[in-house]
């Protein structure tokens, strides 16, 4: 089967970095159909090198436009494509020079609505080394054909990649999934790479890292926070969020877990940008607050609209959900009513799951002895809310650690696990982070006495940091 694909490749005052860009193009072991370069005002030399290539090579094509940005290019090259498949290239980056073979092998076996793939990256002109984050090899995905949604599930959040440069994509599929790129606005990726993924029906995925991404000092990648940056962060999570409220088939409570992680991961980091913005004095308008307080509501009609369920494995949703409620509350006092009225609904929904995973502790039961493996953070918070949802602690209580051979915690005694024998009527693992170790610890001493673990259900922390005290005045 024949498989054509064009890359757009928007350009704009990039001369010192076009013609590596466009080398990586031409000297493609198997060409691209088409090239598409949409020169977007450039006013260095950018324009001229664009025309030196498109007079040289039949297959490339220039679009001349006033500057506009970069989604107002990217889209214009999408309407002038005219290739089965399309792929994005910024003109700061470049390809490997077996991209095109690699691709149209894989499509030539499988029709598919898009192939993802891995980059490099490249740092300099001042710019410090950073993590990899274009890369997804963990999340062991290759040779496998499946939906876009089992993608998006399978690679949130460790290795989730917005960058709209790392696929190639059907140009159909974009066209029946509404994906653009939001003119006018920073952010565009995430809200084109969402609405596409979510809505393709068979995608896969190569680790070869064909893209090659140059981080430098001045890109929009790396320039600093602005009242726009956060003002467009807002606008493009509440895009994001209006497609997820039209969304249907949300019944699955895996479903949920995973949308819900990606819709809190959005508002945590729009609250913690907005701070740091007040904090810096960087914002100065109203529009901001009122944009602020548009997502609060949208937030909560998203609480509303997909409810978690009560069940032990929300517990770390729930948690960083009422977190977020809370610094909205503070930030927005518009909307304080309804924001109290679902944190209050939150706190009595955690409560009552704490109550149900806690409530098989005989802490406070006098007759039986308890060891809690952990003296730190873990440990505090799993007494607070204990405390809190069950009662008063009143068994034979002692605290384990992994170091210490003495001393006390809490008024209460401390020993090391080796110490553990079989006066113990349960061992309490604590924590999350160290939960491989201490268990370990403790079988290696003690193979009969029972261990507590919470962990084999939940899979994230969800005692440290939570707090006993009210979450807000009320």
């Amino acid at each position: 089967m024949d498989v054509s694909i064009t890359v757009i490749i928007p350009v704009y005052n990039v001369e010192k970095y076009l013609v590596q860009c466009l080398e990586s193009i031409v000297g493609q072991s198997v060409l691209f159909d088409e090239v598409i370069l949409v020169n977007d005002g450039s006013s260095d030399k950018s324009l001229s090198i664009c025309m030196e290539y498109c007079s040289n090579y039949k297959y490339f094509k220039l679009i001349n436009q006033n500057n506009q940005g970069l989604s107002a290019a990217r889209n214009k090259g999408l309407e002038c494509a005219s290739k089965e498949y399309v792929m994005f290239l910024d003109s700061d980056d470049y390809l490997r020079m077996d991209t095109v073979k690699l691709l149209k092998d894989k499509l030539c076996k499988f029709p598919m609505d898009a192939v993802y793939f891995d980059a490099d990256i490249r740092c300099e002109d001042g710019c410090t080394d950073r993590k990899n984050i274009y890369e997804r090899k963990s999340a062991c995905l290759d040779r496998t054909l499946m939906s876009g949604w089992e993608f998006f599930s399978k690679c949130y959040p460790e290795n989730y990649v917005v960058s709209a440069c790392m696929a190639v994509y059907r140009k159909k599929a974009i066209d029946n999934a509404g994906a653009v790129f939001p003119e006018g606005l920073y952010y565009e990726d995430n809200f084109f790479s969402y609405i596409f993924m979510i809505q393709a029906k068979y995608v896969s995925h190569i680790s070869e890292k064909l893209y090659q991404r140059r981080y430098r000092e001045g890109s929009i990648t790396t320039s600093a926070n602005s009242e726009k940056k956060i003002m467009d962060f807002i606008k493009i999570i509440l895009l994001i969020w209006n497609e997820i409220i039209r969304m249907k088939d949300m019944e699955s409570p895996e479903k949920k877990r995973i949308l819900w992680r990606f819709i809190d991961d959005y508002c945590g980091l729009a609250i913690g940008r907005y701070g740091l913005c007040l904090k810096q004095d960087i914002l100065t308008g109203s529009d901001a607050r009122e944009l602020f307080c548009d997502m609060a509501k949208k937030y909560g009609l998203l609480l509303r609209k997909y409810p978690l369920d009560d069940e032990a494995e929300n517990l770390f949703l729930l948690n960083r959900i009422l977190r977020n409620l809370c610094q909205i509350d503070r930030y927005c006092p518009e909307e304080r009513i309804s924001i109290r009225q679902a944190i209050e609904k939150m706190e009595e929904k955690q409560d009552g799951i704490y109550q149900m995973l806690l409530c098989g502790l005989p802490l406070n039961s006098e007759r039986h002895k308890v060891g809690i493996y952990g003296t730190g953070k873990y440990t505090d918070g799993l007494l607070s809310i204990y405390e809190k949802v069950i009662g008063n602690i009143s068994c034979d209580l002692v605290f384990i650690d992994s170091y210490r051979k003495n001393g006390l915690y809490k008024e209460r005694k401390v020993i090391n696990y080796r110490e553990v024998d079989d006066s113990f009527d349960m061992v309490v693992i604590s924590s999350f982070l160290y939960r491989k170790e201490m268990i370990e610890n403790i079988k290696s001493v003690n193979k009969k006495v029972f261990l507590y673990d919470f962990f084999e259900i939940i899979k994230e922390d969800v005692f440290s940091g939570y707090d006993s005290i009210p979450l807000f005045q009320k």
